[in-house]
């Protein structure tokens, strides 16, 4: 069972499905409270089902070709990355005007009240936690600078915006920006010891992933990259996309994950507990928490090998 119910639907629609013996694979967010997905997450495992979560957006070629630069070194050991979800200003636009192609309004009361933050995080929190293992440690902060923008069009805004400092088990630390305030950044940069990688939009499937390697300096020179080189893709396209004017996001092939773990005797890549890791570091960044006592946090080798997953499945996938 696919579910794409509003949000708020999102928990007791799982629970029927899977109360009656389907395996289910849900739109983002999973649901809107741990204490929920966890009673879902447990009724599937006690009924021998999958439950599966959106994004899916980590199986894009872009995603991949990222993923596999850093786990093959090319710019040697991760240190920090810098990630933005900025969506632009929400509270400027047009957005009751909107629709979908079928004609659709946008439902923007519901957007604005779960909010940006909770709806978008996975799309970055996918890819750096392929790249670098499970979220350890955060700090994060979420506010409302344009609440006077909302009051008497959605009475309970969530926040417009947080910024969260995240550590990965692999020791590489993330500044990661989220929020309809500032301008569009969708973007992802990686620094190593040995260079940095980019993509300017992790909502494009085939946006480039450019390296810039380490270079020498002499003097006072601070510019110690030379020219950008452009990776080529370790993927072809997938079919399961949505392709439209605005972004080109994979978001049917999470779909085609769980149903191949279902023929295969599998598990899908987007688990049950791997999604409610991802929901869990969303709420915390979509409330302002923190997570101040560090997990129990993989070896780097375990860390390697659930990178290893991501790829290998993303090429089941694709049918590579």
């Amino acid at each position: 069972m696919v579910n794409l119910t509003p949000v708020a639907e999102h928990y007791s629609v799982n629970k029927a499905a899977l109360l009656a013996g389907k395996h289910v694979y849900c739109e983002k967010p999973l649901t809107t409270k741990m204490t929920e997905a966890e009673e879902l997450a447990a009724l599937a495992e006690e009924r021998g089902l999958l439950l599966s979560s959106a994004p899916a957006t980590v199986f894009s070629r872009s995603a991949q070709t990222l993923v596999r630069a850093v786990h093959d070194g090319l710019i040697g050991t991760p240190r920090l990355a810098y990630a933005s979800l900025d969506m632009g200003p929400l509270a400027f636009m047009a957005y009751r005007d909107w629709r979908s192609r079928r004609g659709v309004p946008w439902p923007y009361e519901d957007e604005v009240r779960n909010g940006c933050v909770l709806e978008h995080a996975g799309y970055q929190l996918t890819w750096l936690t392929a790249m670098f293992g499970p979220v350890v440690r955060m700090s994060s902060q979420a506010v409302t600078p344009f609440s006077n923008h909302w009051a008497g069009i959605v009475d309970d805004a969530a926040p417009d915006f947080s910024l969260g400092c995240l550590r990965f088990a692999d020791g590489t630390v993330c500044r990661l920006t989220l929020g309809w305030v500032a301008p569009a950044d969708k973007s992802l940069l990686v620094v190593g010891d040995e260079g940095v990688l980019s993509v300017e939009d992790v909502w494009q499937a085939s946006s480039p992933v450019t390296l810039r390697r380490r270079v020498r300096t002499r003097g006072r020179d601070t510019g110690y990259l030379a020219e950008p080189e452009q990776l080529p893709f370790v993927l072809p396209p997938l079919e399961h996309r949505y392709d439209d004017d605005a972004h080109d996001l994979t978001v049917a092939a999470g779909v085609a994950d769980l149903a191949r773990a279902v023929l295969e005797g599998d598990r899908p890549l987007l688990s049950a507990e791997y999604s409610l890791h991802i929901l869990d570091v969303s709420i915390r960044l979509a409330t302002g928490q923190t997570l101040d006592e560090e997990i129990d946090a993989p070896s780097p080798s375990a860390t390697r090998l659930w990178g290893d997953r991501f790829r290998h499945t993303a090429e089941a996938v694709v049918g590579r």
